[in-house]
């Protein structure tokens, strides 16, 4: 049995096929969820990328400070016989060394400052000239010093070395 094709109901016509008398439909919108949560994933990815690119940049080599704002705070804290603060911008010397450091200032009464030269320094040392005069010049001619303060980095942050009585070693 062969039967005839169907006729499709009075206004309805095969898929594709419009009406006649009917502007053509559109087609479907497509979605565009995916765009825009590529969009807002680059977006964001971007940001952090940049964010971290601004503090790598910004960091000066991972160290932070000025090596000779430091050796500074060294000149400072001696001239104010603080013992604390000197232990504090050391390298290595630890709370043990506060008493004997201020000891020693006290006992020699030094006051120093940071020599206007240019230093040497690095990503990781720096080295600046700091002048020193001591109040009881016992066993010095004329109590005039000169010290060579070293500094490098520990922790990201700059450090004096010193000796363990608190002066440059």
């Amino acid at each position: 049995m062969n039967q005839p094709p169907q006729q499709p109901y009075y206004g309805q016509q095969p898929y594709g096929q419009q009406p006649y008398g009917y502007p053509p439909q559109p087609p479907p919108k497509k979605s565009r969820t995916g765009l825009i949560i590529g969009l807002v994933v680059g977006l964001v990815v971007l940001l952090g990328g940049g964010t971290v690119l601004l503090v790598v940049l910004l960091s000066d080599s991972g160290t932070s400070g000025d090596p000779r704002e430091t050796a500074q705070q060294y000149v400072n804290a001696v001239n104010n016989k603080d013992a604390e603060s000197i232990v504090a911008l050391s390298c290595s010397l630890g709370p043990q060394y506060v008493d004997g450091i201020r000891e020693e200032l006290t006992t020699k009464g030094v006051e120093m400052t940071l020599s206007p030269e240019e230093g040497t320094e690095s990503a990781a040392s720096a080295g600046y000239w700091i002048d020193g005069k001591l109040a009881n010049p016992d066993s010095y001619e004329d109590g005039e010093l000169r010290y060579r303060l070293s500094l490098g980095t520990t922790n990201d942050r700059w450090c004096v070395t010193l000796g363990a009585l608190g002066l440059p070693s």
